[in-house]
């Protein structure tokens, strides 16, 4: 077995060693975000699965959600593996998940999390202005003033698509985003079902987090508006008809006992199995 901590080695570090040693195992990442694994077969990647995957559950996303990780704890168990539909090389999707999270990071520059309020602007940035179908379902989502969350939901969009339709929105200053009520910025996104794996794949753990709003319709009275340029975000009473607040997620992962240094990974890895 071979385990590890996020903050001493990248994770596109693990995944290049375990590919080219031609490793065969589950790799299994207990993070900030929740956890996931990925199933390898002589290197390659065959499965992948996450607590939360924004735009999808191919491997791809799962690495895009992964990548995303800012601190946590891996390990890799040496098992037998069957061959999937999937068998992926490592660096392919490695960096098409970079990629990925390049674009993402311009995104949540100005979205920076699910919690956020979008609020439409109080005057228009010119006398007139044109927008396309997709910005109008968006605006009329938005209405006086809702989370990013519900936005993404109603129109069936994942975090980054969602996320990019309101982006575009505020940069052309159509809307205003705001810090969610109660100022919990940091509050977990809400995850997604895992998807399914190998035959004899099993994740890390279980014990995902559960979403806290509910999408619910919003009553007939509209939300009274408000503008965020001259106000503060609404009370979470006041926004009750999009959902309750997100609880923070409990603590998903326990401290691994030893962390490898960088000889003992490579003399490990370097090892056949």
């Amino acid at each position: 077995m071979l385990q590890g901590s996020l903050e001493n080695f990248a994770l596109d570090e693990v995944l290049g060693l375990l590919s080219s040693t031609a490793k065969t195992g589950q790799l299994d990442i207990k993070g900030d975000r929740g956890n996931g694994s990925l199933a390898f077969r002589q290197g390659r990647l065959i499965d992948g699965k996450a607590s939360y995957e924004a735009n999808g559950n191919g491997i791809g996303d799962v690495m895009f959600e992964l990548l995303r990780y800012s601190e946590g704890n891996f390990t890799f168990t040496a098992m037998e593996m069957e061959p999937t539909e999937f068998d992926e090389d490592v660096s392919s999707v490695l960096t098409d998940a970079e990629n990925r999270l390049l674009d993402w990071r311009s995104i949540e520059a100005v979205v920076p999390t699910l919690n956020h309020i979008v609020t439409p602007v109080s005057d228009l940035p010119s006398e007139e202005v044109m927008i396309t179908r997709a910005e109008w379902s968006a605006l009329t989502i938005i209405a006086a003033g809702c989370p990013a969350l519900v936005v993404c939901e109603r129109l069936n969009l994942g975090e980054v698509e969602g996320s990019r339709q309101i982006k575009n929105l505020a940069e052309r200053q159509l809307v205003i985003i705001s810090e969610p009520a109660g100022s919990r910025a940091s509050a977990p996104v809400p995850p997604t079902p895992p998807s399914s794996m190998a035959s004899g794949y099993a994740p890390a753990s279980q014990n995902y987090p559960t979403p806290g709003y509910s999408t619910a319709a919003p009553a007939t009275d509209p939300a009274p508006a408000y503008s965020t340029a001259t106000q503060a975000p609404p009370s979470p009473a006041e926004i009750t008809e999009f959902g309750e607040e997100v609880n923070d997620a409990s603590e998903l992962f326990e401290e691994a006992e030893d962390d490898l240094n960088g000889g003992l990974l490579m003399e490990y890895l370097k090892q056949d199995g």
